[in-house]
């Protein structure tokens, strides 16, 4: 848990645009979007410790303060960063590799109710208001643009857009090409 937060802190704290390592380190510690995966690393860490109502009461207060709904049943890699929280959804049967970075109103659940939920890779970037349901694999280095909806799978380094999304480009050694070239 330690190991992971400490990965989710280094981003969060990369990111922030402030001058001078106090307020960096304020701003982040403060950030809901971190406070948010804090406490989903912190849930998870009571779930498999048999501590499930003390996880439920920090979930559900972590979720009306900072409109972040990550149960801790979801299986998500080191690194997470969260930009700008706020209607943020996972389900919790989604599995999310390292590095994931999510905008606002980002959900990323089933289609039906008890049906599969996403496979995301790592470093992959949903965009605002991006929606990524149902059985589906985003491949790594994936950017999802945004308020896409994605309805089926997408491979590795693409980017994808529209509703339903569909793949515009791929991304090859720090620079993209369209897609079908």
């Amino acid at each position: 848990m330690f190991d992971d937060l400490k990965r989710d802190y280094a981003r969060a704290y990369a990111q922030c645009g402030y001058q001078g390592v106090w307020r960096k380190r304020l701003h982040t510690w403060t950030n809901p979007g971190f406070q948010a995966v804090a406490v989903y690393r912190l849930t998870r860490w009571l779930m498999h410790h048999h501590i499930p109502f003390v996880g439920a009461v920090l979930q559900r207060l972590i979720e009306v303060w900072s409109g972040v709904s990550i149960p801790p049943e979801a299986k998500i890699g080191p690194g997470i960063l969260i930009l700008h929280s706020g209607g943020i959804v996972v389900n919790g049967a989604a599995v999310i590799g390292e590095d994931l970075t999510l905008h606002h109103e980002v959900t990323i659940g089933n289609r039906v109710s008890g049906g599969g939920s996403p496979v995301i890779g790592h470093r992959a970037m949903l965009g605002v208001g991006a929606k990524v349901l149902g059985d589906i694999q985003l491949g790594d280095d994936v950017d999802i643009g945004a308020n896409a909806v994605v309805l089926s799978s997408i491979p590795d380094r693409a980017v994808a857009v529209g509703i339903p999304a569909r793949v515009i480009r791929f991304k090859s050694e720090g620079k993209e090409t369209p897609s079908g070239k």
